[in-house]
């Protein structure tokens, strides 16, 4: 008996020992601790725990502790508790518990089960450690993955954009430089970036990006705003603009971002909708114009018929058939008004050493009266498959037009010849050395209502020129130079040669 005594007392001393050496490890540990009985309530804190809380152990035993949790992690923390209580298992879990001085920490809890020796089940301990810091550098962490996940999704679809997207600094300097800038403008990135974006704006608009400039500095918005750019080759693009100011974290403006469209396609199609309004109104005028002049030719064609047998001699009858024939080609041209109505006659075989040798004798006395030499070279041997009418409507209206550059008198070279050059046919060419035609002003020749002339003409000659080279499978062409010495304007035309 007295044995069995002893070994009780000897134990109790045992685990007396060890549970003062458990508090004294568990009060000087740089964690807080809390101990929980078998119902899930704590029973037992350490000092730092008690000290972190600023209350005391009987304060915070049972649930007490729990009073500090913050109301939007209570529910969910008491859940990963008592759940993990139920089913003996060790958990883990954050909460922002309150601190002595008020402040909510974030603590990372780690509970483990208790067990005696004799393996009955005593609760759980729990072991915290305010890692508040620790989360702020976490969501710190989170947040700048976001961000750099949403500026790569941002570059991403910056990069893909069919639109050019760049932007500058408040010096105007080039900052980013997308994927379709590159395309459009013919720089790389590399290029651009770093360069002021006066490169890309034509000399004569550079203080417009001066006024860009001020509205962006002042918060203002460009919206929309058509202008034109320059593109590496040198061409020059119709673009619009909308440019909007960016700002630092702190609100201030410190460049501008730029969407760029090219509009240049559009800007054709809208001239060309212009052009194709006017030549509909003109359309709409074509019935008035010939029924109006249809009557007088008709009668100065028979006045000419009863005019012919008081004529004598074979010059007068000469001039009296040309006559006729520029009657019966000036009623052809009202009734064609403008080029909308094709000639009914078919095309036949033509020899176009004869059809312009009929225009030099029309044209002949006007150019004597203006002092104009025509020098002629007509050695085509072919004829071309073609409506007689409408190629004498072409070199009639280049001959006027060189006979017009030459106001102050000159000369005016024609030339016809065969050609081998691709495919077969006839080359014939009116050369004038007048002025010549601005180099700005050339592509535009062949637009209809385009003109140079300040006094007369409506810009159509050279319209109607080209549809009806082109509607009988051929070309024409024009050179011009302002030079001081070779200056003047040559306008060549090919056609096919007849195959029949």
């Amino acid at each position: 008996m007295a044995e069995t005594v002893t070994i009780a007392r000897e134990e109790y001393e045992r685990l007396s020992t060890s549970a003062t050496l458990f508090r004294q490890i568990a009060h000087s540990a740089p964690v807080l601790i809390r101990v929980a009985g078998v119902d899930s309530l704590c029973t037992w804190f350490n000092k730092p725990w008690t000290d972190f809380r600023g209350r005391t152990a009987e304060q915070e035993i049972g649930n007490g502790w729990a009073e500090g949790v913050h109301k939007d992690d209570y529910d969910r923390c008491m859940k990963i508790y008592l759940s993990n209580f139920e089913k003996r298992t060790p958990f883990q879990m954050e909460y922002r518990l309150m601190r002595a001085d008020g402040e909510y920490r974030w603590l990372l809890d780690h509970g483990v089960p208790r067990y005696a020796e004799t393996g009955a089940f005593l609760g759980f301990i729990g072991s915290c450690v305010d890692i508040t810091d620790a989360t702020e550098i976490r969501q710190a962490w989170d947040t700048q993955q976001n961000i750099s996940k949403r500026l790569s999704e941002l570059a991403a679809i910056v990069e893909s954009s069919d639109e050019v997207i760049v932007s500058k600094n408040l010096d105007g300097i080039v900052t980013s430089w997308n994927a379709t800038a590159s395309r459009v403008f013919g720089y790389s990135a590399e290029e651009m970036i770093g360069q002021s974006i006066l490169k890309l704006i034509p000399e004569d608009l550079h203080p417009e990006e001066k006024i860009f400039i001020q509205k962006l500095r002042s918060g203002q918005r460009i919206e929309q705003f058509e202008t034109r750019r320059i593109t590496k080759s040198g061409h020059t693009l119709e673009v619009s603009l909308t440019l909007s100011p960016v700002r630092d974290a702190q609100g201030n403006i410190i460049g501008a971002s730029k969407i760029l469209r090219d509009i240049s396609n559009a800007k054709h199609l809208e001239k060309a909708l212009l052009q194709a309004e006017k030549l509909a109104a003109t359309g709409r005028m074509a019935a008035t114009i010939a029924h109006e002049i249809n009557n007088p030719l008709e009668a100065m064609m028979n006045l000419l018929y009863l005019l012919r047998p008081t004529i004598s001699g074979d010059e007068g009858h000469g001039y009296l058939a040309a006559a006729e024939s520029e009657l019966q080609r000036v009623s052809h041209i009202a009734k064609q008004t403008l080029g909308f109505y094709r000639e009914d006659a078919s095309a036949a075989p033509l020899s176009l050493n004869e059809v312009m040798q009929h225009a030099v004798t029309i044209y002949q006395p006007r150019c004597e009266a203006s002092r104009i030499k025509i020098v002629q070279s007509l050695t085509s041997r072919r004829k071309v498959l073609a409506r007689r009418g409408e190629i004498m409507q072409v070199i009639s209206n280049l001959l006027a037009n060189s006979i017009h550059a030459l106001s102050a008198g000159g000369s005016i070279s024609i030339h016809v010849s065969d050609s081998d050059a691709g495919p077969e046919g006839v080359v014939f060419s009116v050369h004038d050395n007048g002025e010549g035609i601005d180099p700005e002003a050339l592509p535009r020749v062949f637009d209809a209502f385009f003109t140079t002339r300040t006094t007369i003409g409506i810009g159509i000659g050279l319209f109607v020129a080209k549809q009806l080279i082109e509607g009988h499978g051929g070309r024409i062409m024009i050179e011009s130079s302002k030079d001081a010495t070779e200056h003047g304007t040559t306008v060549q035309v090919f056609l096919p040669r007849d195959r029949s």
